[in-house]
């Protein structure tokens, strides 16, 4: 780990995170930021996946990981163009794997859960990452008790925005999933995989 993540931590902190009084918005990292409850970002994913109806939760799962993916690919493309990247983390990357740790550095700044490992196979290209207390885990299982399949979209989206901004020259290069939940298993892990998309009739 070449990435001094406690020094990010703290620069990310004195930056002050709040909204300008006249429009709210937040400008940091080059792209805009936005504080919300969590209660609020995850129930409006999870009433759009109950209002879809069960014959379309697949269609509506991979509409959600499809739009936290582009957010990523986005949102993480423009931290890493931004003057803080480069006054902050840029000086401390000289390979592939130390950009992966300097986007992780970033995102366990933002309140989403905590990526507590991460294994970047660069011949393979495929990406293993565990984050500890997604903030879609106690949502659910206060709500609805224990689940029966994955449903942290938006990391399973971030899990392929990272490899697309890695490897990739553009988005969905990449594809990943969710392999365990905590909402499913317990605990508090949940483990996604990223690698290429394989196109089909090689096209």
């Amino acid at each position: 780990m070449s990435i001094d993540h406690n020094a990010v931590r703290e620069a990310f902190q004195s930056m002050g995170l709040y909204g300008d009084p006249e429009s709210g918005l937040m400008r940091r990292f080059g792209v805009l930021l936005n504080i919300a409850p969590v209660d609020y970002w995850v129930a409006l994913e999870l009433d759009f996946i109950h209002k879809m109806g069960t014959a379309a939760l697949r269609l509506s799962e991979n509409v959600l990981i499809d739009a936290a993916h582009w957010c990523a690919y986005g949102t993480f493309g423009g931290i890493m163009a931004s003057a803080e990247w480069a006054a902050m983390i840029a000086p401390q990357i000289k390979t592939v794997h130390d950009k992966l740790d300097g986007l992780v550095a970033v995102t366990n700044c933002l309140g989403w859960g905590h990526i507590s490992h991460y294994q970047l196979d660069e011949s393979n290209q495929t990406l293993e990452i565990t984050v500890e207390h997604s903030y879609y885990v106690d949502y659910w299982l206060d709500k609805y008790g224990k689940a029966e399949r994955p449903i942290c979209y938006m990391w399973t989206g971030v899990t392929a925005g990272y490899m697309d901004l890695l490897f990739g020259g553009k988005v969905h290069e990449f594809t990943a999933e969710e392999v365990a939940c905590a909402a499913v298993d317990g605990g508090t892990r949940c483990h996604f995989r990223a690698e290429r998309l394989e196109k089909k009739f090689a096209l």
